[in-house]
């Protein structure tokens, strides 16, 4: 049983402490209790969570938040086809036949967390609060041909949950997960691939949470020889999110390439948060994030390229870009480097800024008023992240996302 204290306990840590005493805890989950208990939850005073404060969002007992009212409307991606595992509330279920090459079940507790969250605050708090695991398997060079969606709904309380995925050598699949959230709650997930030499993973995220959730979710990936990752991410934001992703190209030649976009409008916060370390020889990363914040919105990009002694010819570049279409929205980016090794081509950027006058002069010369022009601006500028998906159906989806925001303003 662990023996570290919270020092000054929030009513909801309490809780959190005290319902995971409760259980008959294994001695992974022993340690990851005593590894939570250390920090708590991530707060400001903790360097990579100083713009997104967990913590301070989460003060108050969730436990009897009822669940909400307000009704989830069919997913976006109904019309793909995609095989669905829908996680209410925590509680997976799905019906069919997996795709050929697939197999899913729930395990208990679902082994130790992976290396690259094991040290995560959240993911130690998932691992502590999930009886079970979804597992994914995806056979050796199987070709999916069916995407699988993970489909996350959270309507009260707090949640915990977590999924694995394990893609065999030379392997194929595209993976969608959406997160939806109503009503006032707190969402804390974690997935974890493992994908094996020459495999390829598509991973598309979709986050649309409620002015009242918290919602945490992390990614953590250990790529092999070859293999090749590709996210693409679109978040419409909630009280606070966090989005995060950690990768490891452990293997020679193993790619990773991902694109992003947050959409916020009122208070909304969305953080976009990645760390990718280059173990070997040859890997390549490309790395955007574009981000349109509207009224009083808040938008944080955190990445960081990490590259060890031994990974000569590492190729790794990131971009990070903010629109600001309002005085009062905030833009916070911390792009870094952290370089071993000797014979790399390395390289970031970062901007924030407004919507170009004479771009918006020049398209209501041409007929249209001042909101269409400030649109299509817009969804000009966001799109970029979206572009040349291999997905075409995926990829009208996301767009047509865009442009209901920009019409709504949700």
């Amino acid at each position: 049983m662990a023996k570290a204290l919270l020092l000054n306990p929030t009513a909801f840590e309490a809780g959190l402490v005290a319902a995971a005493r409760a259980r008959a805890l294994s001695p992974a989950q022993s340690a990851a209790l005593e590894a939570f208990s250390k920090t708590g939850l991530p707060h400001r005073r903790i360097e990579a969570w100083k713009w997104t404060d967990i913590r301070a969002n989460l003060r108050d007992d969730l436990s009897s938040a009822s669940a909400a009212n307000d009704v989830i409307a069919p997913s976006i991606f109904g019309g793909l086809g995609a095989f669905e595992i829908t996680i209410m509330n925590g509680a997976a279920e799905w019906s069919g036949e997996a795709p050929a090459g697939v197999t899913i079940s729930c395990t208990p507790q679902g082994g130790p967390l992976s290396e690259l969250a094991s040290n995560h605050p959240l993911a130690n708090l998932a691992f502590l609060n999930t009886d079970e695991t979804i597992a994914i398997n995806v056979a050796e060079g199987a070709s999916v041909e069916k995407p699988l969606l993970i489909r996350r709904i959270a309507g009260g309380g707090a949640i915990h949950q977590r999924v694995t995925v394990k893609v065999g050598a030379c392997s194929k699949v595209t993976i969608i997960e959406s997160f939806d959230g109503v009503g006032r709650y707190f969402s804390n997930s974690v997935t974890e691939f493992s994908i094996e030499s020459g495999a390829s993973v598509e991973r598309l995220v979709l986050q649309n949470g409620s002015d009242d959730g918290v919602e945490t979710a992390l990614c953590a990936v250990a790529a092999e020889t070859m293999s090749k990752f590709h996210q693409t991410a679109l978040l419409l934001g909630a009280r606070i999110v966090r989005i995060e992703s950690r990768i490891a190209l452990g293997g020679e030649d193993a790619q990773a390439d991902l694109r992003s976009a947050s959409m916020l409008c009122g208070m909304r916060h969305a953080d976009v948060t990645s760390q990718i370390d280059h173990r070997a020889k040859g890997c390549t990363t490309r790395q955007l994030h574009k981000s349109a914040l509207k009224d009083k919105a808040d938008g944080v990009f955190q990445g960081k390229f990490l590259v060890a002694r031994g990974a000569q010819k590492t190729d790794a570049r990131m971009s990070v870009n903010a629109l600001l279409l309002s005085d009062f929205a905030e833009a916070r980016h911390k792009p870094e480097l952290e370089i071993y090794a000797d014979d790399v081509e390395c390289a970031h950027g970062s901007t924030v800024g407004a919507l170009d006058d004479a771009a918006l002069f020049y398209i209501k010369s041409r007929g249209l008023d001042d909101a269409a022009a400030r649109a299509l601006l817009t969804e000009a500028f966001l799109g970029e992240a979206f572009d040349a998906m291999p997905h075409p159906a995926i990829e009208r989806t996301f767009r047509t996302r865009i442009a209901r925001w920009l019409e709504a303003g949700k």
